[in-house]
């Protein structure tokens, strides 16, 4: 995976993420050349972001489950900054 994806910089209200509610506020849209890691039977998705690794999420599905991903995921990333 070589290759520049945009990536939603996302903001959730205090003492909530994206599992528990679907109000953000956008911060702003990056481009990044993300990277998966191996880490048991998963596959993390992670990218750079202020100079931190950062996790990289998807609103089409878990891209941490090699078995069920495909490429529409890549359609909706976004980090939580």
């Amino acid at each position: 995976m070589n290759k520049t994806h945009t990536i939603q910089v996302r903001k959730y209200p205090d003492g909530s993420n994206h599992h528990r509610t679907d109000k953000f506020t956008l911060v702003k849209t990056i481009s990044r050349k993300p990277w998966l890691e191996c880490i048991g039977n998963f596959n993390p998705m992670f990218c750079r972001y202020n100079g931190k690794r950062t996790l990289v999420h998807s609103e089409n599905g878990d891209l941490s489950d090699p078995f069920r991903r495909n490429e529409t995921y890549l359609q909706t990333l976004f980090i939580e900054g």
